[in-house]
C-alpha cells in the first residue's frame, strides 16, 4: 500500500476496489446519482488531483 494512504486504510481499500472494478470493465455506465446527492455536478478526478494541497505536495516531492 502507498505510504501516503497508510493513514486512511478505508480510503485505500475503496480506491483499490474501484481500480479493480474499472480495470475489469465494471462501472461502464454513468448515472446522475452523485449530482443528485451533491446538488451540483461533481468535480472530476483530474480537478481533485490538481487542486488538493496534499497531492500537490506529494507530486512536487517537497
Amino acid at each position: 500500500m502507498d505510504t501516503a494512504l497508510a493513514s486512511v486504510p478505508h480510503t485505500a481499500e475503496h480506491l483499490k476496489t474501484l481500480t479493480r472494478l474499472m480495470g475489469g470493465g465494471g462501472y461502464r455506465g454513468t448515472t446522475d446519482q452523485l449530482e443528485t446527492l451533491l446538488g451540483r455536478p461533481p468535480k472530476t478526478v483530474r480537478w481533485a488531483l490538481g487542486n488538493h494541497p496534499r497531492i500537490q505536495k506529494l507530486a512536487s516531492g517537497s
